[in-house]
């Protein structure tokens, strides 16, 4: 029993109080091992690296596209400034046009206000120096004639009051406008007195006249373009304040009636 109790399946060994340890692992797989954890960390840094260049790479890339629209900026900059002050330019030059329009809007009004002004002079002038006139239509005209000794025997017998004056206030007197080639186409005379006294008596006398109206010829005053063409828009009134009875006429381009404008 006691050797039993000594060697056998229960023996001293199996009843030792000492811990059981794992048996070592063999030199050939611990090996094996470090050379996968050093493979580990070779690729973990191959990786890194790798990263790291690309990384890198981009942060180039990156910087150059930074110059690059840098530069972009400040061309961009440099041409709006070229604008900004070639905009400024055609400004100044557009104000300048504009001022001289200006200028030239006033002188135009001042000039259209004097032409209009001069206008209006020459034409009281010309109807001024018209009143010392008469036109006459409906005398007979001769191959070869005196104008004036017709004239003066005509309005002798308009008006034998100033018979003996005629001849010599009786400035100019003749035809108007060419000769044309119809038979019986007898031209107008234009008269012009030294006298308005003179004119204007037989400018009255005419109006009344039987003999005129016998031979068909009609003595009127030598008027404007203008002239007439008021008077023949205010003819209308004139006619129909004759026809009632009223004294109406003209007075210039004025229409009067009743002695009222």
């Amino acid at each position: 029993m006691d050797n039993l109790s000594a060697k056998g399946p229960l023996g001293p060994e199996l009843l030792s109080d000492k811990v059981v340890r794992p048996a070592k692992k063999s030199k050939i797989f611990a090996s094996a091992e470090d050379k996968e954890l050093e493979d580990e960390e070779e690729v973990s840094n191959y990786t890194l690296l790798v990263t790291m260049q690309r990384m890198e790479k981009l942060h180039i890339e990156s910087l150059k596209r930074l110059q690059r629209l840098e530069e972009s900026t400040i061309k961009n900059a440099s041409t709006i400034q070229e604008l900004m002050h070639s905009m400024e330019f055609q400004s100044k030059q557009l104000k300048d046009v504009t001022d001289k329009m200006n200028i030239g809007q006033v002188k135009i009004k001042k000039l259209e206000k004097e032409n209009a002004d001069l206008k209006e002079k020459c034409l009281q002038l010309e109807t001024y120096q018209r009143r010392w006139n008469l036109r006459v239509a409906g005398v007979p005209e001769r191959g070869v004639e005196d104008t004036k000794k017709l004239v003066v025997d005509l309005f002798s017998q308009v008006s034998p009051s100033i018979a003996a004056h005629l001849p010599l206030t009786l400035d100019i007197a003749h035809r108007l406008g060419p000769r044309s080639g119809e038979a019986n186409a007898n031209r107008r005379i234009i008269v012009r007195f030294l006298s308005r006294a003179h004119r204007d008596q037989v400018w009255r006398d005419a109006r009344t006249s039987e003999l005129l109206r016998e031979r068909k010829i009609t003595v009127s005053e030598d008027l404007t373009q203008q002239t007439k063409d008021e008077r023949n828009k205010l003819w209308p009134l004139v006619e129909k304040a004759r026809k009632e009875g009223k004294r109406a006429g003209f007075r210039g381009a004025a229409a009067f009636i009743e002695g009222k404008k």
